[in-house]
């Protein structure tokens, strides 16, 4: 892409209008990090299919998710992609920045990200601006899969792999802004890989937030979260996701798994038990009554009715130990594996032999039918939730039975009086808050007339 001599980067950026494709990368999950304390930069990169993509299309598509094509700097960084590559070539963020034929081929390289090229790594014979598919000028840059650069045409025909990078830090707290939206350490409820706070040139607030593994990231589209609960038995655990509109996770694929580990990296879920480490409850159980049930391993069921197939024990589990009534999972860390881990362990209902003290919640319900997971729509603003219990107002329309306060399937005076001796905040045994707001007042009654007669 040849940029003329009065256009900026700025403006590129600005006016950057993303282009919709069939064949949209996936993200979020391949991406990894260049740690610091491995020697990076802290900033994550991912390695995509681009499907028939030109540079400039795929500069605004990573623009619009949060990141940039990547940059290569130095000889360490060009090290840690070439292995990230894995043996493919791909385009990256290189540019010509002026026009003019004097610059041909090897002057005004620079980076999408406004870098200067002050370390080069060019291939033999490269840049050459000689296009073998016959496009005018080779104007953007291309990386082998031995990390040499190579410049090319706009279109992309040479590879069908681009190089992502994220490195903003929106709230200036030293941390990439990804990683925090991508463990819910940051709010993204818009999953464009920028906080929402910093969209809204908020305060950002570190916390633990749900997280949508995304489809376009080879996910199922729902949310998930690890609530922190203190001591917290299994069933109560259930019922604490019930009550925000989830249920306890179901994990069936090791792609599912490695994405909960990720909402799970909160050390604040887990606790230390000498060799161990306990973390938090999953949605299986061991059903007595299957006919597959045996111990340790046999009758293991989903609260979400998904077929129990895939498993991630942590050997030697399951074994039923403690004397037996293991029958619920969590997450567990044992030697030698160390650190918070993936791996699954049997626990009975009440924890006995341990504590745990927190839960992972799943939410996948779509009451309304719109193929998108309402949870998501909710925390967008998209769907209203009045009474805060996950569940969108517009699936929880009340019914000429919950105006029925009498119970005798007519709704009349007696209902009338019952409503109006509750009037005002909802206490211990009201039954009047028609529409589960938290007080009987005059939405109710209107409520309430709206049914009067005889319920069906």
């Amino acid at each position: 892409m040849k940029l003329q001599k009065n256009t900026t980067l700025k403006n590129l950026i600005h006016t950057a209008v993303v282009t919709l494709f069939a064949a949209s990368a996936a993200q979020a999950e391949q991406a990894v990090q260049w740690r610091v304390a491995d020697g990076g930069n802290g900033h994550w990169y991912a390695l995509n299919a681009h499907g028939g993509m030109t540079w400039s299309q795929l500069n605004q598509l990573t623009l619009a998710n949060g990141g940039h094509l990547a940059t290569m700097t130095g000889a360490a960084e060009r090290d840690f992609l070439v292995t990230l590559m894995a043996g493919n070539s791909c385009a990256i963020g290189g540019f010509q920045t002026v026009a003019g034929a004097q610059d041909e081929p090897a002057i005004g390289w620079g980076w999408c990200t406004g870098e200067a090229t002050t370390w080069t790594n060019w291939a033999g014979g490269e840049p050459n601006n000689t296009d073998l598919y016959g496009a005018p000028s080779e104007d953007v840059m291309g990386c082998r899969s031995d990390g040499r650069w190579v410049d090319l045409a706009d279109h992309l025909i040479w590879t069908q792999y681009y190089l992502s990078e994220w490195d903003a830090d929106c709230d200036n707290n030293g941390v990439v802004d990804y990683g925090q939206c991508r463990d819910g350490t940051l709010p993204d409820y818009n999953c464009n890989n920028i906080p929402d706070c910093c969209e809204r040139s908020e305060t950002c607030a570190a916390g633990n937030y749900p997280v949508q593994w995304r489809t376009e990231d080879g996910g199922n589209g729902h949310w998930y979260r690890m609530v922190t609960t203190g001591t917290i038995g299994w069933h109560q655990a259930r019922s604490v996701a019930v009550e925000v509109g989830g249920d306890l996770a179901s994990i069936t694929t090791l792609e599912e798994s490695e994405f909960v580990l990720v909402v799970t990296s909160n050390p604040s879920g887990w606790v230390s038990d000498g060799p161990y480490l306990i973390g938090p409850w999953l949605g299986g159980y061991q059903d007595h009554s299957a006919p597959d049930y045996h111990e340790p391993a046999g009758g293991w069921r989903w609260v979400s009715g998904e077929t129990w197939q895939f498993t991630r024990w942590l050997s030697p589990e399951p074994n039923n130990g403690w004397g037996g009534g293991e029958d619920f999972l969590n997450l567990l860390t044992q030697p030698p594996v160390r650190g918070i881990s993936p791996y699954w362990n049997d626990s009975p209902a009440n924890s006995t032999n341990n504590t745990i003290t927190s839960l992972v919640v799943e939410w996948s319900a779509d009451c309304n039918g719109d193929g998108i997971v309402d949870y998501g729509q909710i925390l967008q603003g998209q769907l209203g939730d009045t009474n805060t219990d996950g569940v969108p107002d517009i699936c929880q329309q009340p019914t000429c039975r919950d105006a029925d306060l009498f119970r005798d399937l007519n709704v009349n005076g007696a209902d009338l009086g019952i409503l109006l001796s509750q009037w005002g905040p909802n206490a211990q045994f009201t039954v009047s808050d028609i529409n589960k707001d938290g007080s009987v007042n005059g939405a109710d009654l209107g409520l309430l007339l709206s049914f009067w007669g005889a319920c069906p």
